[in-house]
Formats: structure tokens, C-alpha cells, sequence
């Protein structure tokens, strides 16, 4: 905003033309869609095979997971209770997740196939994008 900002004032002050200033402001807003689309985010999806919908569909972008991490006690366990089944997401490493992400690594982390009661098949997918 700022940036744009300054662009009308140098407009207004008669320093640019109308035409620098339209290539001007398109560079800006072209920046920071390309800013934008470097944003990263990690994906939690847990489905069933006889399930249309995922049971869980997360979407979290990096830098909010950063942030929340200088919050969370490194030694406080963080558990989930998925169909009776107990997991401690405080053994993930996210470090070294977030590692990855900013050195454009990005895909599959964690996927899993869990084989519930009656056959059914819980499937786990924790992914960077």
C-alpha cells in the first residue's frame, strides 16, 4: 500500500506520467501476486474409502505454523484421538518440516492407509503445497 502510495504522490507532484504510473502500479500489484503464489501451506487430509467427503480437510499456511510454534512448549505433548486410535503430534519434527518448506521442498510428508473395524480403510495424507 505504501508502495502505490508513493506512486500517486510522484503522479500528483507531476514527476511521472499517467503511463508510468499505470506500469508502475502493475508492477506492484504484479509483485505481490508472484509473492503470493510462493506462499506454502500444510495440508492435513484424513478420509475413508466409504466416505464421499474427507473426514478432515486442514489447510494451514507455513508462516502461521511458524509462529505458532515459538508458543507451544517443545516438551508439551500434543495428542489426537482418530477413531480410538492415539497419536502424538508432538513427535513430528516441524522443524525440520518447515526446513524443507522453505527450501522449496514440497509433497507428500506422511501418508497413511489405517485398516478399521469392518474393513474399512482410514487414509492419512499430511502434505506441503
Amino acid at each position: 500500500m505504501e508502495e502505490k502510495r508513493r506512486i500517486i504522490e510522484m503522479l500528483a507532484e507531476k514527476k511521472i506520467s499517467v503511463d508510468q504510473t499505470a506500469k508502475l502500479l502493475e508492477a506492484v500489484d504484479s509483485k505481490k501476486m508472484e509473492t503470493a503464489k510462493k506462499r506454502k501451506f500444510l495440508k492435513i487430509m484424513v478420509s475413508q474409502d466409504n466416505k464421499p467427503k474427507p473426514i478432515v480437510n486442514v489447510t494451514i499456511p507455513i508462516m502461521l505454523i511458524k509462529l505458532g510454534l515459538k508458543f507451544i512448549p517443545k516438551d508439551q505433548m500434543i495428542n489426537a484421538n482418530l477413531n480410538n486410535t492415539n497419536f502424538d503430534f508432538s513427535s513430528i519434527d516441524w522443524d525440520e518440516i518447515l526446513k524443507l518448506a522453505s527450501q522449496e521442498e514440497i509433497g507428500d510428508i506422511f501418508n497413511a492407509e489405517i485398516e478399521e473395524d469392518e474393513g474399512v480403510i482410514t487414509k492419512v495424507r499430511i502434505y506441503v503445497e
